[in-house]
C-alpha cells in the first residue's frame, strides 16, 4: 500500500515538473539561490549611412560650371562697351582747365586717383545727375520705361552730340509714345554742371565707375570756383 502511494506521488511530481517546463522555458532556480536575469539580445546595429558621393569629375575637355554672378560690382553697361569718345580717343586722362581732366581730343573724362577715389568732376557729376536726370533716366544712368539708358546712348553719342541734346532737347522717337527730352539750355543748375554730368556718364558707359555714389574726393578749389562763377555767386 505504501509503495502504491509513493508511486502515485512520484508520478504526480513528474507531471507537475513537466507542466512547469512547458509553461516557462527559463532556468529553474532552487529556492534560496539568486536568479540569473536572462541576457537580452543585443540591439541591431543601425545601418551605416552610405558616404556622400564624391563630386563628379568633369570629363576631359568639358567646360567648367559658371559660378553665380556676385551682386553688383562695377556693373558696366555691357561687356566690352565703351563710350563713343573713349573708342575714338582712348581713356588716358590728362589735367585740363579748372581742375578738369581731358582725353586726347580735349573732351572731359573721368580720372581715378591713387587712393581709389575718382576726380571731383566725376563725384560732382553723380550728384547733379541724381538731382536733375535721375527722375527720368533712372539710377546710375540705366534708363526707365520712358527715357533711354544713357550708358547705351553714349556708346553712339560723343561729347558734342550729348551737349546738343541736353541744351536743345529732342523727341525720343525710339519710344512708342514719342516721349520728349526737354531743353535744359537755360537752366543753370544743369548747364553749370554739364561737363560733370557727362564725365560721370562716360565713366559709367566705359564700366569704369561702379553703381552708386563714388567716394567723395578731396576739395577741388578750381572746380568749385568755376561752379560758383557760373551760378552767379
Amino acid at each position: 500500500m505504501t509503495r502504491i502511494l509513493f508511486g502515485v506521488a512520484g508520478t504526480a511530481l513528474v507531471a507537475a515538473t513537466s507542466l512547469a517546463l512547458a509553461q516557462n522555458p527559463a532556468q529553474i532556480v532552487p529556492t534560496g539561490s539568486e536568479a540569473t536575469v536572462p541576457t537580452a539580445a543585443p540591439a541591431a546595429t543601425p545601418a551605416t549611412a552610405a558616404p556622400a558621393a564624391a563630386p563628379a569629375v568633369p570629363a576631359a575637355g568639358a567646360a567648367p560650371a559658371v559660378a553665380p554672378a556676385k551682386a553688383d560690382a562695377a556693373a558696366p553697361a555691357a561687356v566690352g562697351a565703351m563710350s563713343a569718345d573713349s573708342k575714338a580717343n582712348g581713356t588716358e586722362a590728362t589735367p585740363g582747365e579748372v581742375g578738369k581732366f581731358v582725353d586726347a581730343d580735349g573732351n572731359p573724362i573721368y580720372h581715378k586717383n591713387d587712393d581709389g577715389t575718382f576726380d571731383y568732376y566725376t563725384w560732382r557729376g553723380y550728384k547733379k545727375y541724381s538731382a536733375n536726370c535721375f527722375q527720368c533716366h533712372g539710377p546710375d544712368g540705366l534708363g526707365s520705361s520712358f527715357a533711354p539708358n544713357l550708358t547705351e546712348q553714349l556708346q553712339h553719342l560723343n561729347y558734342y552730340d550729348f551737349t546738343g541734346i541736353v541744351v536743345n532737347g529732342q523727341q525720343n522717337k525710339w519710344h512708342p509714345v514719342n516721349s520728349i527730352m526737354p531743353a535744359w539750355g537755360e537752366d543753370v543748375n544743369v548747364m553749370c554742371f554739364l561737363d560733370s554730368i557727362y564725365v560721370y556718364l562716360r565713366g559709367r558707359t566705359d564700366g569704369a565707375i561702379p553703381r552708386g555714389e563714388p567716394k567723395k574726393p578731396g576739395i577741388n578749389k578750381e572746380a568749385q570756383a568755376a561752379e560758383n562763377s557760373c551760378l552767379g555767386f
